[in-house]
């Protein structure tokens, strides 16, 4: 039975908003009580949050410090839904199945696009990262809804918009280092170096390491760790008073040992672990004698190495013309990103499946034009263009082990090929967008826009299934859509604003190459389609010392692009399934309030809440590793019907110059269904581990900090609550397996110069 919020959930949440807060940026002792203005570029110009007509989550450089937001899990799980399965690396490339993010229950449950947009300033990185280092960070905005107006593909869900700190013109910097659980460090800085007036420099870093959280106890020995370097380089010039060109080089690479996944013994039937569990493996689950999740979270036994290597480099040009009345933009980015893994991949102590490599060159490339006025007339206009060009080549090999039982029951040697594939992607996009502002009145402003979009695919693929050959294939096709948006606003006062929105979001088709049988004709599948209405009203009060946002929103979901693969032993031959289909609808509807309120100069508080109602409407058909089933009526995935998140600041005055501080923070996520598997496998009874728990999650942290110096402990998940965000449906001799999570704790210590 799913298990659904109930009265002590309902009144945790009524204690939690009068006593805990969400981001609220601390107030000195010393001023007057006021919460700080936060500044977003969501439509491409500067505007405080209240006065953008969309639901957005904002963190400002203080508060991502004082939040210690590090990676995209952070501020996923301090805003209203959103969720996020947590991946095996940090980078999320490890496979489809990592860093899976839903926003407002959409997300990306299949096609070659993902459904939501990552930008650093202003550069689409979708298709490098959906999880940057969060190092030398101004502003994280997390945009609700559709954003294809100004940001085109991958922004059908929402966009998580990323702005880092530029040159200035002081001597500045700062450095941090720290120390916690499993041997994790990390040392960061930043300086910052004016060479005139017109030129100015700045560098900010990362290293960082950890052994892992869990321990691998086969004989290779070796662990979870990873190794992250990462390195930021900008520059502004300014040539005339007119002129702003920011340039920067960005470098990061990761290393991770093992993915650290714990055995469920759950399999799926139609997926490859549960099909060579039942027909070759001696025992199912076979390590089981340090137990399974949940009785175990932390050991695991793995007979081969596992090495997952990401790395990217990017560089981006932003310039910027301002005269009188007129903007205009340029945004040019290039971004390059290697995937390498190789080792284990049966996820066991029996030696069944290695995959010898899989490596993945990733290049994106974009040219993007704005012209826009920013008179203080009542009309106000941005129009502009992309042109845009990414590319995906992939190999990937994958072999049979030495597991005598295995080889025997296929009649295949050692290290005979199960897959040697290739596949070569290139989408090349053009769009052209405009958007018009009309203050009518006072209080009445009225917005249209649209964008128009083309995306060509162009796919091949050559591929060696079981040792036999397959024929090469390739096909190109082209997908064009417009897609409008509509909002008018009105604002009772200086401090409350009313608005309505209505905006489709578009995801183009795609080119299925995977092969049924060596007959099968190349098939396409067709574009993706959302329309978002919504109502919300901002507000501050209280002398700006209260600041309260709620949206009401339904999204209606067509020709929803959905994964398929199966595994099949057919008249002697094993052969795979795998493609994407477009027929399924889904409806998602609901809501999300967040509260910030600073009572007095020494207390930050506030509340953020989201409710989700997120169902297919009609999916007959689906194929699941349960066979076809009917999921018509079923919960989308990664939807869970609340999410909650709050958090309280309390700052006291120690002596001179110095102040110390205590804070909690909690999170809550309503349980939800991990993906289609997951849910075909919950319709028949089969809820574990494809049911994600619902969970709580409480951190604390103290410290002391004046101008120079900030030293601060913490602890994460204090109450060791055990859950998990994400299930993996490989693992073969052990099934299913999960990310679990940990309590960790640590120290971490800033100093500042020129501050």
């Amino acid at each position: 039975m799913r298990r659904k919020i109930g009265e002590s959930h309902l009144a945790l949440l009524v204690a939690v908003s009068a006593g805990l807060g969400v981001q609220a940026p601390l107030a000195s002792a010393q001023q007057e009580a006021a919460l700080e203005e936060v500044i977003v570029t969501a439509q491409r110009r500067e505007q405080t949050l209240r006065d953008v007509p969309i639901s957005i989550t904002a963190f400002t450089s203080a508060s991502i410090e004082s939040n210690m937001i590090k990676n995209v899990e952070d501020y996923f799980a301090k805003a209203p839904n959103l969720s996020i399965s947590d991946g095996a690396t940090r980078s999320g490339n490890v496979s489809t199945s990592s860093h899976g993010l839903a926003i407002r229950g959409i997300s990306n449950v299949g096609g070659d696009s993902l459904s939501y947009g990552f930008y650093i300033d202003d550069f689409n990185t979708t298709r490098a990262t959906v999880n940057p280092q969060l190092v030398d960070m101004s502003r994280i905005e997390i945009l609700r809804g559709p954003q294809g107006t100004f940001f085109g593909r991958n922004a059908s869900a929402g966009v998580i918009s990323l702005t880092t700190n530029k040159p200035n013109e002081n001597l500045e910097g700062n450095v941090s280092v720290q120390y916690g659980s499993f041997n994790t460090w990390e040392t960061v800085g930043t300086v910052n170096l004016p060479v005139s007036d017109k030129l100015m420099f700045r560098a900010s870093g990362k290293i960082a390491g950890s052994d892992g959280y869990a321990d691998n106890y086969h004989p290779i020995g070796g662990d979870n760790g990873y190794d992250h370097k990462f390195g930021r380089i900008a520059a502004r010039i300014l040539p005339t008073d007119n002129w702003t060109i920011d340039l920067t080089a960005t470098f990061n690479d990761e290393e991770q040992d093992d993915l650290g996944l714990i055995a469920t013994g759950v399999y799926v039937p139609g997926a490859i672990g549960g099909f060579l569990c039942s027909v070759a493996a001696p025992q199912c689950p076979h390590d089981t004698e340090f137990g399974i999740y949940p009785e175990n979270t932390d050991l695991y036994s793995h007979n081969n190495p596992l090495v997952v290597k990401d790395e990217y480099q990017m560089y981006t040009a932003n310039i910027v013309w301002q005269g009188d009345n007129l903007r205009f933009t340029s945004v040019t980015g290039y971004i390059n990103t290697d995937f390498h893994r190789d080792g284990e991949l049966d996820m066991g102590s029996l030696d069944i499946v290695n995959e010898d490599f899989e490596d993945i060159e990733k290049t994106a490339f974009s040219q993007e034009f704005r012209l826009q006025s920013t008179h203080d007339g009542p009309f106000n206009w941005i129009i502009g263009g992309i042109w845009a060009k990414d590319t995906h080549d992939e190999i990937e090999s994958i072999n049979f082990g030495a597991d005598q039982t295995t080889l025997d029951t296929f009649g295949v040697f050692p290290h005979f090929i199960i897959e040697l594939s290739t596949v070569d992607r290139t989408i090349k996009s053009k769009a052209l967008f405009a958007e018009g502002t009309w203050q009518a009145t006072d209080k009445l402003t009225l917005t249209a826009g649209a964008r128009w979009s083309q995306d060509k695919i162009e796919l091949s693929q050559t591929k060696i299934d079981f040792e036999s050959l397959l024929p090469p294939q390739s096909s190109s096709d082209t997908w064009e859509d417009i897609a409008p948006r509509v909002t008018a606003s009105y604002a009772f006062s200086d401090t409350a604003n009313v608005y309505a929105t209505v905006a489709k979001g578009w995801k183009s088709g795609g080119i299925n190459l995977e092969l049924t049988t060596p007959d099968d004709a190349v098939n396409k599948f067709d574009e993706e389609v959302l329309w978002n209405y919504e109502i919300g009203i901002k507000s501050n009060f209280l002398n700006n010392r209260v600041r309260a946002n709620l949206a009401l929103f339904r999204i209606d979901w067509e020709d929803v692009q959905v994964n398929a693969s199966r595994l099949i032993l057919e008249d002697g031959e094993l052969r795979s399934v795998q493609g994407v289909s477009n027929g399924a609808k889904a409806t998602s509807q609901g809501f999300e309030f967040e509260l910030q309120a600073l009572p007095t100069p020494q207390l930050a508080l506030g509340f953020n809440a989201g409710y989700l109602d997120a169902d297919w409407d009609e999916f007959e058909n689906a194929v699941t590793g349960y066979g076809e089933l009917d999921l018509s009526g079923q919960q989308l995935p990664k939807a869970p019907k609340w999410s909650v998140s709050a958090d309280a600041q309390y700052n006291f005055p120690l002596n001179t110059g110095w102040e110390g501080f205590v804070r909690a923070e909690f999170s809550y996520k309503d349980d939800y269904l991990y993906d289609v598997n997951g849910t075909a496998g919950a319709l028949l009874g089969y809820e574990f581990p494809f049911l994600i728990p619902s969970h709580s999650v409480w951190n604390f942290r103290a410290g002391i900090q004046n101008d120079k110096y900030r030293l601060v402990a913490y602890v994460q998940n204090a109450f060791d609550d055990n859950y998990y965000t994400s299930t993996f449906d490989f693992g073969f001799s052990n099934g299913a397996s999960v990310v679990p999570s940990y309590r960790s704790y640590g120290i971490r210590g800033t100093a500042y110069f020129g501050k």
